[in-house]
């Protein structure tokens, strides 16, 4: 009996050694990473800190920040956002990289703002200078009756039915007066 339990604690000595040795390993790359962030080698980094997040099964706070600092740097700014904000929730104000972590946000949410607002801002003009293919077709149905050339309103009592101001009731219009309505152009035909 003595020799199975000294068996089983050798077994076991061994496996938590394994592990520790593969925790100090993992550790070891994320380091390393850090290291070549420091040094601009975001891709390297990148790679070093991908591995250590797909084998540690307890990541380090540390990591976080890293992940987050380095997703900046290479241009993935909500990523960066998000592991930025995670180390600051794991650490609060008391890590050890705090008022980087918050600088690098504040950087990244800039950036992020900023390439929604240009994305937004080229949406609006591609949708203002598109042209619309009607595929061959004289008449499309109209965006605002759905073809029924009648628009139903929600009255006091009940709902009041109203000839489509902008088909004037046929429901469909012109390849034209469709490409005018899409970009926000055409006025209706019919006001109240």
């Amino acid at each position: 009996m003595k020799k199975l339990f000294l068996c089983l604690l050798f077994i076991w000595s061994v496996a938590s050694y394994a592990q520790i040795v593969r925790e100090s390993e993992l550790i070891g790359k994320m380091e390393k990473g850090a290291e070549l962030m420091a040094l601009g080698k975001y891709d390297s980094a990148q790679i070093l800190f991908q591995f250590v997040l797909q084998n540690q099964d307890k990541l380090p706070s540390e990591m976080a920040y890293f992940f987050g600092r380095n997703s900046f740097h290479l241009g993935k700014y909500k990523q960066s956002i998000n592991w930025l904000n995670k180390y600051i929730q794991l650490k609060g104000t008391k890590g050890m990289y705090y008022e980087p972590a918050i600088q690098f946000l504040q950087y990244a949410e800039d950036e992020y703002l900023r390439i929604q607002r240009s994305q937004s801002e080229q949406f609006e003009k591609d949708l203002q200078s598109a042209e619309y293919d009607c595929g061959g077709l004289e008449k499309m149905l109209c965006p605002v009756c759905h073809g029924s050339g009648v628009v139903v309103q929600a009255g006091i009592f009940d709902e009041v039915y109203k000839t489509c101001p902008y088909s004037l009731g046929e429901g469909y219009l012109s390849c034209e007066e469709y490409n005018l309505f899409m970009r926000g152009d055409l006025e209706p035909k019919l006001r109240d």
